[in-house]
């Protein structure tokens, strides 16, 4: 009877990697529309999130910081302090959150939720990002986004490169932070070396979006390719074919893959916005969690704006505290 109950669970994960494949192949057609000359926002992002409560303030007012005025959250099903802490947000106006939790075992959770984003409020935004409550977006050097993006409104969609962050010697979650926590990464150099830690993340013209296959990159109107590079320079349909075109000069996100090694852990036994992990997405999972923890030098980059974080930080909470 064991042996049966085994078998039984290798074929249901066999099944789920299947329908796994097949997902990715089948693009989502999205409405196709025209551009407004005056949207309701200029930057906005796309996230779909679980159990997240705990970074939620520090992400969104990060982003703020940094140029996106409105958040258009997918929460997963959250049982933690995720939709308490959005409601005041919701109430400013700076966030709309909307249900998502699995419906189906044939659609990729995430790439369902960016297609109904797109559909349903891409006309409201000039650029729309697609990122993760893992990953921080920020230009460089500029100011803001908006500045960045405000000298390439010619491109239909910007693929930015992130840089991976380690535990920096954290087992448990340290009080404070993410971007002041960890400040231990992969250089450009090194990911370059190993393809695997290389990825991108999209700043799009929603109006451009033809359809959606990928929760990395978006296929465009009038054209193959998947967008450009910070330089502005087209990049291949799967960009880690062409590593020396992905870069991080101006341009980039920090991606806390890892966060400590019990949020890690934890993160890996659980499930994520795609669905339950299979024992290979964990092997693999943890590969790259020990390339990380290997090749990681100190990386300071993003601690320009900390300053001004953590006054946004306090101010919000005086002005909930007062409310």
């Amino acid at each position: 009877m064991h042996m049966w109950h085994g078998l039984r669970a290798v074929l249901k994960k066999r099944r789920q990697a299947r329908n796994e494949k097949i997902l990715v192949k089948e693009p989502i057609v999205v409405p196709q529309f025209t551009a407004t000359t005056q949207p309701d926002h200029y930057l906005s992002c796309v996230a779909i999130a679980k159990n997240e409560g705990a970074y939620l303030d520090e992400w969104i007012q990060f982003h703020l910081l940094v140029g996106i005025s409105h958040f258009y959250i997918y929460d997963n099903g959250s049982t933690d302090q995720s939709l308490s802490v959005l409601s005041a947000y919701e109430k400013a106006g700076i966030v709309t959150v909307v249900p998502w939790r699995p419906f189906s075992v044939w659609a990729n959770t995430q790439n369902m939720a960016y297609a109904h984003a797109v559909s349903n409020f891409g006309p409201g935004s000039r650029w729309m990002a697609f990122f993760d409550l893992d990953e921080f977006m920020f230009p460089v050097h500029a100011a803001s986004l908006t500045e960045l993006l405000q000298a390439r409104e010619q491109e239909q969609a910007i693929c930015v490169t992130g840089i991976n962050f380690g535990t920096n010697g954290h087992a448990v979650r340290p009080e404070g932070l993410v971007a002041e926590n960890y400040r231990q990464a992969v250089p450009m150099e090194l990911q370059r070396q190993h393809p695997k830690l290389l990825n991108v993340k999209s700043i799009v013209q929603p109006a451009h979006i033809r359809s959606i296959e990928s929760v990395h990159w978006f296929n465009l109107k009038g054209t193959n390719k998947i967008g450009v590079n910070e330089d502005g320079e087209p990049l291949p349909r799967f960009p880690r074919e062409d590593p020396l075109k992905l870069k991080a000069d101006t341009l980039r996100f920090n991606h806390y893959y890892t966060r400590s090694r019990e949020e890690f852990s934890a993160k890996v036994n659980g499930s994520n916005a795609r669905g339950p992990q299979l024992p290979a997405d964990a092997e693999q999972r943890w590969a790259l969690f020990r390339q990380i923890e290997e090749f990681s030098r100190p990386d300071d980059t993003i601690q320009r704006f900390l300053p001004d974080l953590k006054d946004r930080l306090s101010a919000w909470r005086k002005e909930k505290a007062s409310a």
